[in-house]
């Protein structure tokens, strides 16, 4: 018997509960708004000409040895930005790449401009310029390769890149 009468106060107290929460509040304290959304877009900043690959030497974190290695040119930029259209400073992005590679960084916090780089990007094996003709080996690379910059929160960018060498030169 006692849990019964616990059980109907239970019910009761959830219902006036319930009916409380359903009281009109438009003369009352306003509901506080819902924070702005820290969600940003990334977009990529194509250079006007386009990327080019370029044939370079490094040194290796030896400190000794050289070598060479294929570099994408410029390096790649993207840009932040809010859902309000302001610029993104002080959001994060990471940078990771499609095939093997290697990257300057591989995380960037955006300028008051809303920019960010993983700075210089070394490309995996690239593929000949012409290709050779058959019945010569076949040749196996990626010409496609890509670097995808992508924020905490929000939407990612990709930067894409014909890998050849020596690079297409569009004409005049």
């Amino acid at each position: 018997m006692l849990h019964r009468i616990v059980s109907r106060s239970v019910v009761v107290l959830a219902a006036t509960a319930f009916l409380a929460s359903c009281e009109d509040n438009t003369t009352g304290t306003p509901l506080t708004p819902p924070p702005a959304s820290t969600a940003v877009y990334v977009s990529e900043v194509a250079p006007a000409d386009g990327y080019t690959i370029e044939q370079t030497t490094i040194k290796l974190p030896d400190g000794i040895t050289d070598t060479t290695v294929f570099v994408v040119s410029p390096d790649p930029v993207f840009e932040v930005k809010y859902p309000d259209g302001a610029a993104g400073e002080g959001q994060v992005v990471t940078f990771n790449l499609n095939l093997p590679g290697l990257l300057a960084q591989t995380k960037d916090t955006a300028d008051a401009a809303g920019l960010v780089s993983p700075g210089q990007w070394v490309v995996a094996s690239v593929c000949p310029n012409p290709a050779p003709e058959p019945p010569a080996e076949p040749v196996f690379c990626r010409p496609t390769q890509s670097v995808i910059a992508t924020p905490i929160t929000g939407n990612a960018a990709v930067a894409t890149v014909d890998a050849v060498f020596p690079p297409i030169v569009p004409e005049p």
